[in-house]
């Protein structure tokens, strides 16, 4: 999340010795995996309450997975535009062209609220279920799409507690809605569905005040992103690829022969979602200690190579901070993998017991190693893509991002004849593969800096005069004409 390393930069360099850091491992991880644990609280407290109210398994499954298919559809659809909006935020700070970014905001959600009605809108139609729950799923759906966009405007500004207040005030209003509606005598699905909605529905309402309050208001369009697009359209397709590689492989699985049905035309695959779900988890300690790594460390050694280029270092000096900057970079990130691998290992040896003699067979438990493995690579080669937009790569991240939605799919196909105790070693085998990859094209591209820096740059800058920015001076003028002609025939009232 943007802007988190601010504040660790400032936790890390007060004294205080061991106290002090353990205070800024823990803001790391409340402020970057936060949410998203609270989302789990609030999912399981929520079937939990359903189950002391009575309700059935058939029920209680329905509702777990309507809530997962909106989650994971809403952040895929998202998360398409968000690194593409993250980089128009950036300039749009560094430009001072703040006036710009709240109506970037209305923009990306008007656009993501009719693609959303579409796709939901379509699937609800071919479900058997009540017209309320398809309503109240609708609403959560399009609401989702704005919280994510909301969380990317949030975090720019660094307003990540806020975001954490806000999903702490969504959870506790989801909880308690649903089970007061359970006490006073609503059916628990619909209570269920009824909480969700309106506690993600407050979410909406809190970070949409923080966003007003916080950034000016310019002048509203819903073009005012598409000449953006012309510069940076690799990002959208990057924010695809990085959002379908984390589901990719679960939608194979569930065409295989071990789907379950909750209801026509809603599907999983429990033996492999379930493993999925615990092994993702147990990537959250390189996910905390990766953002402190670059954060804090590895951008020390690449705040130096640029301030060397900036102020008048010599070419022997820019080359020795090109090592240097190299060096760190590798160092922190075999450090993360190692811990990280350390960490795999132990979650192997003693969840999988623990799993096992709780609700996990064996082939269940074979697929959750395997994918504990895969996770730990998918985590490497998430902070590659991560390290190569650092350096403006844009190329190399996408086909790093896209190289990795292709194999997770195609080697998991693969593996499905093998029986299900292997369907988690497609995941494992394009993890590896695009570490190999990734890792190689960086070391490549930092052996290439100074050409990267001062070569590949334009002498003139260009806008871009592509297919987006055309639409937009269309769009635009058309805006100018109609309002000419809205004042003259005002003005033409008002003089008869």
């Amino acid at each position: 999340m943007a802007g988190v390393g601010f504040e660790l930069k400032k936790l890390f360099h007060r004294r205080g010795g061991y106290m002090n850091t353990l205070g800024a491992f823990a803001t790391t991880a409340a402020v970057t995996e936060g949410p998203m644990v609270l989302c789990i609280v609030m999912l399981f407290a929520t079937r939990l309450l359903m189950g002391l109210a009575g309700t059935g398994y058939g029920d209680q499954e329905t509702y777990l997975i309507t809530t997962t298919y909106i989650m994971i559809f809403s952040l895929i659809l998202s998360n398409t535009f968000l690194m593409f909006v993250d980089r128009f935020i950036s300039d749009c700070v560094y430009e001072e062209h703040k006036e710009r970014i709240l109506p970037s905001f209305f923009s990306v959600v008007a656009w993501l609220l009719v693609m959303g009605a579409l796709v939901a809108g379509v699937y609800l139609l071919l479900l058997d279920v009540p017209l309320l729950h398809k309503v109240l799923n609708f609403l959560q759906f399009e609401t989702m799409l704005v919280v994510w966009v909301q969380v990317a405007y949030l975090s720019a500004i660094k307003k990540y507690l806020k975001v954490l207040v806000g999903f702490l005030a969504s959870a506790l209003l989801g909880i308690g809605g649903a089970g007061l509606l359970m006490l006073i005598g609503v059916p628990p699905l619909t209570a269920a569905f009824l909480g969700g909605a309106a506690g993600y529905l407050l979410m909406m309402i809190i970070y949409l005040q923080e966003l007003v309050t916080f950034y000016p208001m310019g002048p509203l369009s819903l073009v005012v992103l598409f000449p953006y697009l012309d510069s940076y359209k690799s990002l959208v397709a990057t924010g695809l690829f990085s959002a379908f590689a984390l589901f990719g492989h679960n939608f194979v699985y569930w065409f295989s022969p071990w789907r379950t049905t909750v209801i026509d035309n809603m599907v999983y695959c429990m033996k492999y979602d379930v493993a999925c779900f615990w092994a993702s988890l147990t990537i959250l300690p390189y996910l905390v200690v990766f953002v402190v790594a670059l954060e804090v460390n590895f951008y020390k050694a690449y705040r130096t190579y640029f301030d060397t280029i900036l102020y008048g270092g010599t070419l022997e000096d820019i080359r020795l901070e090109n090592k240097n900057l190299g060096r760190a970079l590798f160092r922190e990130l075999a450090h993360v993998f190692e811990l990280q691998f350390f960490v795999e290992l132990l979650c192997i040896t003693f969840l999988g017991n623990i799993l096992q003699n709780t609700a996990f067979d064996l082939e269940m438990i074979s697929i959750f190693r395997f994918l504990c493995v895969g996770y730990c690579f998918f985590a490497l080669v998430k902070s590659l893509v991560i390290l190569f937009l650092y350096f403006d790569e844009r190329r190399g991240a996408l086909l790093l991002s896209g190289l990795f939605c292709a194999l997770s799919v195609l080697f998991s196909i693969l593996v499905m004849p093998l029986g299900i105790e292997w369907y988690g070693v497609g995941f494992l085998l394009a993890g590896v593969v695009c570490s190999i990859v990734g890792v190689w094209g960086l070391h490549r591209y930092l052996g290439r800096l100074e050409y990267q820096v001062f070569c590949r740059q334009p002498l003139f800058y260009e806008e871009p005069q592509g297919v987006f920015k055309r639409l937009a001076d269309l769009v635009n003028e058309e805006e100018r004409r109609v309002s000419v002609v809205h004042r003259y025939k005002t003005r033409g009232r008002h003089d008869a």
